[in-house]
């Protein structure tokens, strides 16, 4: 069974300024994957709002993903920005 978690990131920055964010950020995104603590990630730009869809192979992955991102989350909320998680398991069906 997977984990699926989503972002939901509103921000007052400029998209030019919260896709240099996003850039950095996506250095951490790529060492998770590499170090199979992540399956996969995607950003993606919906209006005014940003998700950030992450899947994990197990719960222990998902907590080390908090751990190694909570600094992103600190910048957002700095910037006078908000985020909202949804997070769940994910069963194949069929």
């Amino acid at each position: 069974m997977s984990y699926t978690r989503v972002l939901v990131i509103e921000t007052p920055l400029s998209r030019a300024a919260f896709m240099k964010t996003v850039r950095n950020t996506e250095e951490i995104f790529k060492k998770l994957k590499k170090d199979k603590i992540l399956n996969s990630y995607k950003f993606i730009e919906a209006g005014d709002r940003w998700l950030l869809i992450v899947d994990f192979d197990s719960k222990a992955n998902l907590n080390k993903h908090v751990k190694a991102t909570a600094s992103g989350r600190q910048n957002i909320s700095e910037s006078g920005g908000q985020s909202w998680f949804y997070q769940g398991q994910v069963k194949a069906s069929g």
